[in-house]
């Protein structure tokens, strides 16, 4: 079981409970195994919005999301072309205009922490929440 569908579980259950709500508006990146190789696609969303924020997609989401660049040794390799495709996944995060990218993922996470530049913050769905206990 992946942790979003445990922590959604938990809070759909009233284990625990939200005492405050965040900041800003979150964005969430759908990791390709949890996502595109497993289905899940309800459990983090349901979390995210359970955080008191709004919540906005991105223009790929979902089973159509877009890949962050640590699968297949992208971090180990140096791929030829203008941009990484982390890069080009945090221009579709800023498009948004949400303050926050969340993460499932840990290679997700560190793909997009290594954008430079204007970007949102970035953070697991599990970090967030603890951030409202």
């Amino acid at each position: 079981m992946h942790h979003s569908k445990f922590l959604a579980d938990l809070l759909a259950a009233g284990r625990i409970k939200p005492a405050r709500a965040l900041q800003g508006s979150i964005t969430y990146h759908d990791p390709c195994y949890l996502a595109r190789y497993n289905g899940e696609i309800d459990a983090p969303r349901a979390l995210v919005d359970r955080l008191g924020v709004e919540r906005r997609e991105m223009e790929r989401a979902g089973m159509r999301s877009f890949c962050c660049g640590g699968g297949g040794g992208a971090p180990l390799t140096d791929i030829p072309g203008k941009q990484r495709i982390p890069d080009l996944r945090m221009a579709q995060a800023r498009a948004t205009g949400a303050t926050t990218l969340a993460v499932a993922c840990p290679n997700c996470r560190l793909m997009f922490e290594g954008v430079v530049g204007p970007r949102p913050a970035v953070a697991d769905i599990a970090e967030l929440l603890e951030a409202t206990l």
